[in-house]
């Protein structure tokens, strides 16, 4: 009987321990694109429904590593921040965001394997293993091209809507785009998803002559 007992209980602390972890959630891309020499901008939330960390503003990123937390960024220790991103990283903080910034994309950036960690001395892996979530960083050479929209009647003399639109994973420090015709009414939007922003350009235009061009620029 005393057996059985002990079975019970043991099954009490794993369903505990399951809950726990079903309280939690983290959001952010497997993988990721940085422009060499550019900002990079990880897009990452949170959120639960129980086990409330103490500090919700205390977010911390490590490097992934069997052994150890080696430290990727940290607002309140920076000097704690391992050489390989010290004073290139920080969280851009706000309510249930765990958003990491990177100055300077380098070539040793390629590859790396990073995760957050909200309230680090308060909510440990027993609450949610942070660590099971990563984010691998894959280091470009080159920004992509950007992508030309007309819409309308396309005949001379009629206005027609044109849209230039570049996709880019730095939201802080967008691209500029231009068109090599006149603008008006024109502005600029930016669309953020998972693993990334897409920047637009908009502007309407009255064909001037048949064949005409229309180049974007990022």
């Amino acid at each position: 009987m005393s057996g059985f007992s002990v079975f019970v209980l043991h099954l009490c602390v794993l369903a505990c321990a399951f809950d726990a972890s079903l309280a939690w959630s983290v959001d952010l891309p497997s993988r990721i694109k940085g422009l060499l020499g550019s900002c990079l901008v990880i897009p990452c939330s949170f959120d639960y429904t129980s086990n409330p960390p103490q500090r919700p503003d205390r977010v911390v990123w490590y490097q992934y590593r069997f052994i150890g937390y080696p430290l990727a960024s940290d607002n309140w220790h920076p000097s704690d921040v391992i050489s390989l991103f010290k004073g290139r990283t920080s969280v851009i903080a706000s309510p249930k965001n765990c958003t990491l910034k990177i100055e300077r994309v380098m070539r040793s950036d390629n590859g790396q394997r990073l995760y957050p960690w909200v309230d680090p001395d308060h909510i440990g892996r027993r609450t949610y293993r942070f660590f099971e979530k990563t984010v691998t960083i894959e280091v470009v050479d080159r920004a992509e091209d950007p992508k030309i929209t007309i819409t309308g009647d396309m005949k001379v003399g009629k206005s027609v809507t044109v849209q230039c639109s570049v996709f880019h994973t730095c939201s802080t420090n967008p691209p500029a785009l231009s068109l090599n015709i006149p603008l008006k009414d024109d502005y600029i939007q930016h669309t953020h998803m998972k693993n990334g922003t897409t920047t637009t350009l908009t502007t309407t235009f009255v064909i001037q002559r048949d064949r005409q061009t229309v180049e974007c620029s990022v």
